[in-house]
């Protein structure tokens, strides 16, 4: 069985995932960066039934950013986990909090319009 593991900052939210990931990708829309402080997330989408919180902080604070997305993040060190449309069966992962974020390579780029003028990303084709 395939395995992906990850969690926060401080390591009380942590998650595994036991499918692969779906559709990896760089997102530059200014929620995001507005989110985390970044000009670009790597996320990437994994079935929402394979998720499992399994760190001694249970599951992740949702933020309601928008009316069909919720953020989730740690309450205790503030880092950046995942986002849950309303409805879907898919949950979207931020790929740095994978323990080996080198396994999922980002292969498109959501929103390039909203990247900073100096940022160049880079994708894998897929």
């Amino acid at each position: 069985m395939v395995q992906f593991t990850g969690g926060c900052l401080c390591g009380q939210i942590r998650y595994s995932q036991t499918a692969c990931p779906e559709y990896p990708h760089f997102c530059t829309c200014h929620m995001c960066q507005k989110w985390t402080g970044a000009p670009v997330v790597a996320w990437a989408d994994f079935p929402l039934d394979s998720l499992t919180w399994d760190g001694p902080g249970g599951e992740p604070t949702m933020y309601p950013s928008s009316e069909e997305t919720r953020r989730g993040f740690c309450p205790r060190c503030g880092g950046t986990l995942c986002a849950l449309d309303e409805g879907s069966t898919t949950i979207c992962m931020t790929v740095a909090t994978l323990d080996d974020p080198g396994a999922v390579a980002p292969t498109s780029h959501s929103f390039p319009e909203s990247a900073p003028a100096w940022l160049e990303v880079k994708s894998r084709p897929s």
